[in-house]
């Protein structure tokens, strides 16, 4: 490890108790009712994509940015991304918002990245994962747009989300295919359809769905009518050249942004 990542991992260390308070009081799904909000995609150790979404939210003065979760692993500055995201929650507590990913977990850290670039140091990554287990797992904008890292585990009411039993709302990807169907991804994660989208919004009161999850070409995809939209904010993820996005919500509308590697 370079004396430049031991800094950033012992600064990251010291600041964990008060994010874990902030993440502790908040509510497995946010009820987020301040616009504009700035929604973001897939991090995934981009400290570049990162810190140019934060000069582009100065730019367009949005004070409120809610991040759909992945934030290390596959790229290698996931320490100096949770630092600048951790530091930025505590400093803006009611106007920054993380949201977990499925790559917050020691069981994908240990084989994509993140358990390598921090020197091995299992005491340290089990360290984190207690920061994880308190990340909120979802969030509702003016009572019109859910937003998750991956997806709904059916037409079920969002009051039964729990910090607790994250994973369908950590993996679960939309699909063709109507009905819950079983993904490429594992034998657990799950595939939901058009009919299921359909459902939990009908089932909820909601208009819409935001979630990451997906590398995508141009950063993002809608799907089902515009009554879903993936984001993705990692530009040239794993060298395969995608551009990048993030979107801003503000009266019930989503525009998009797209930027890619020229623009970082």
């Amino acid at each position: 490890m370079s004396s430049r990542k031991i800094a950033a991992k012992e600064k990251l260390r010291l600041i964990l108790p008060k994010v874990d308070s902030i993440f502790e009081s908040e509510p497995a799904v946010l009820l987020i009712d301040n616009e504009p909000v700035m929604l973001v995609g897939d991090i995934h150790g981009d400290l570049q994509a990162l810190e140019f979404i934060i000069k582009m939210r100065e730019k367009i003065n949005c004070k409120n940015i809610l991040f759909l979760g992945d934030y290390v692993d596959r790229g290698p500055q996931g320490t100096e991304v949770l630092l600048s995201l951790f530091s930025l929650k505590i400093k803006e507590p009611e106007h920054v918002f993380l949201l977990r990913g499925n790559h917050e977990s020691v069981d994908m850290n240990l084989y994509y990245g993140f358990f390598e670039e921090i020197g091995s140091d299992q005491k340290f990554l089990l360290r984190i994962s207690l920061t994880y287990d308190k990340m909120p797992i979802a969030a509702v904008l003016s009572g019109h747009t859910f937003c998750v890292h991956g997806g709904i585990n059916g037409t079920e009411s969002i009051d039964t989300i729990r910090k607790e039993e994250p994973f369908p709302y950590l993996w679960n990807d939309p699909s063709k295919s109507p009905g819950l169907t079983n993904s490429r991804r594992g034998s657990t994660v799950k595939e939901f359809g058009h009919d299921i989208v359909d459902g939990f919004l009908k089932a909820n009161n909601l208009k819409r769905i935001v979630r990451g999850h997906t590398a995508l070409e141009t950063g993002y995809k809608w799907w089902f009518d515009g009554k879903l939209l993936s984001l993705f904010s990692c530009p040239d993820y794993a060298g395969i050249g995608n551009d990048a996005a993030f979107s801003m919500f503000e009266n019930k509308e989503l525009e998009i942004f797209v930027f890619g590697n020229q623009q970082k």
